[in-house]
């Protein structure tokens, strides 16, 4: 039996039966269909994600927080008998352990009230240093970031964001004038780049130099955390370990600090991210079972309505792989052509729901993003349940004895 011969058949059933093979290509369509628009979605996320990361740093930052105040033992919480904290001198102490450090930012946070005028609104505060703009690569759109000379002499100069330009000032130019954080007047020197994130502005804070909230605002010389930003993407690890040299040497429970490498909660992130993209991936692929159930089906109708043709070919000499060889070639014709078309509709749903989060979420670098990987993926799965759901009536047609097929009516 030449090769294309059976596929030929099985287009010709396929345009025989128009209706009941729309029907049967219908369940693979919606299969492959969910599987490439989900799978297209979830890497669309992960690119987001990953991207936002670096916008932030990247891989290259180096997280460090003092040790949590409460512990869990014996299933519950209680608070350790003592406390340690990071200052101004151990980030001066990390900069003569290590060379490698491009950025580094002292932090300390919170939330304050902020008032221009009779404009007031819930701000997130940041006490930090020079070099936020160049850590962050954020750089402000007008006036000027904070200096070296802000931060020493504690002055009351602030940074503002997008949002709290619009908030306070109704996008009216800001640098020069003053705001009210807690009762004190900052002068606005300078507002970020808008940056948006998921679709929402970032821009609700305000930038004030590290001594000037703790002198003002905290009352102590504490930090809440130290970013440090390594001058290589290689030397990550290197920085974080000199940290945590520094922290035991300098600290009687330096064991205890917190220090978390950008690199390790991208990796995180993009596990769960992976996870849900199978977990997703996985229930799409249910459909896919239901319509090769549905393939199955139609073959067995298929083998009953032509057993008096299959009585004819074994009557000619045709052997049973033959008859097996032609049942499973139309199974994979009806799984391959569900799954061509359900590709394009996959590619057409992502996009789809890629626009529909683009026009509620104005800015939001959302995409659909569709890997020649998940084409393979979906379409190797479609042949794999075409053959699987294909097989059985292809057997019951190739066991047919060739006298009974003949005298069936």
């Amino acid at each position: 039996m030449v090769f294309y011969e059976p596929i030929a058949v099985g287009l010709a059933q396929l345009r025989s039966n128009k209706l009941r093979s729309l029907l049967t290509l219908l369940g693979i369509v919606i299969g492959v269909a969910s599987v490439i628009g989900i799978v297209s979605l979830g890497e669309g996320l992960r690119q987001t994600v990953m991207g936002d990361f670096a916008q932030r740093g990247g891989a290259t930052t180096v997280l460090v927080n003092p040790p949590e105040e409460w512990v869990r033992k014996e299933g519950r919480w209680v608070q350790r008998p003592w406390r340690e904290y990071l200052s101004s001198d151990d980030l001066a102490a990390f900069r003569d352990e290590t060379d490698q450090i491009r950025a580094a930012l002292p932090g300390v946070w919170g939330v304050a009230e902020a008032r221009h005028g009779k404009s007031t609104t819930s701000a997130r505060y940041s006490g930090t240093s020079s070099e936020f703009a160049e850590g962050f690569n954020w750089p402000v759109d007008t006036g000027r970031n904070l200096s070296e000379e802000d931060v020493l002499y504690a002055r009351r100069v602030c940074v503002i964001g997008r949002q709290i330009l619009k908030d306070l000032f109704q996008d009216k130019p800001a640098v020069g004038e003053e705001l009210e954080l807690n009762g004190d007047r900052y002068e606005v020197v300078g507002v970020l780049e808008p940056r948006i994130r998921f679709g929402q502005e970032q821009g609700s804070e305000i930038l004030i130099p590290v001594s000037t909230a703790q002198l003002r605002i905290t009352g102590n010389r504490y930090l809440q955390g130290i970013t440090l930003f390594a001058a290589k993407l290689e030397t990550v690890n290197l920085l974080a370990d000199a940290v945590r040299r520094v922290l035991r040497g300098r600290h009687d429970h330096g064991e205890e600090f917190r220090v978390r490498t950008s690199e390790k909660q991208m990796e995180e992130a993009d596990n769960i991210i992976r996870i849900m993209k199978m977990v997703a991936g996985g229930i799409a692929a249910i459909s896919l079972l239901v319509g090769g159930i549905g393939i199955m089906n139609i073959m067995l109708v298929s083998v009953a309505e032509r057993t008096r043709e299959i009585g004819i070919r074994k009557a000619l000499g045709a052997k049973p792989r033959h008859i097996l060889f032609q049942f499973v070639v139309e199974a994979l014709v009806l799984s391959l052509t569900g799954g061509a078309i359900g590709v394009f509709a996959g590619m057409g749903f992502g996009l789809g729901i890629a626009a529909l989060i683009h026009k509620f979420a104005p800015g939001s670098p959302f995409t659909s993003v569709v890997s020649l990987g998940s084409i393979l993926g979906a379409t190797s799965a479609a042949m794999v349940v075409g053959l699987f759901f294909g097989i059985y009536p292809a057997w019951r047609a190739a066991r047919l004895d060739p006298v009974e097929a003949l005298r069936y009516e």
